[in-house]
């Protein structure tokens, strides 16, 4: 998923781009672990209702689909994604805790790799 950001008008401390880069360094230089703890389970839980009704749909297509059998695709859907975000919730949950240079680095890579920039 890829984010758009709006262009300003070139002003007297440099261009749009120069601006939009440095604001980019500065929130990648101390992103929030909190606030994008918050957006990766936001995000992950978005993906994971739509993926879970996707498969639903697919599977009721083929036939009858019991409430056994889609509350057993909802605890997969769940349990996937919790596997799955586990690792990096809890290094944002220690970033928030004790901001250090480390954790900062982390912080970043999990941003960039959930794509977690906001738009």
């Amino acid at each position: 998923m890829s984010t758009n950001r709006s262009e300003g008008t070139p002003g007297p401390t440099g261009s749009a781009t120069d601006r939009t880069e440095a604001d980019s360094d500065r929130s990648e230089s101390s992103p929030d672990p909190e606030r994008l703890r918050k957006r990766l389970r936001r995000r992950t839980d978005e993906i994971e209702r739509r993926e879970v009704e996707e498969a639903v749909s697919a599977l009721d297509a083929r036939g009858d689909l019991t409430e056994e059998q889609r509350e057993t695709v909802r605890e997969l859907g769940s349990a996937l994604v919790e596997e799955l975000t586990a690792a990096p919730e809890r290094t944002l949950v220690r970033a928030a805790r004790a901001e250090g240079l480390g954790g900062r680095e982390r912080t970043r890579a999990i941003r960039r790799l959930f794509d977690l920039d906001e738009a």
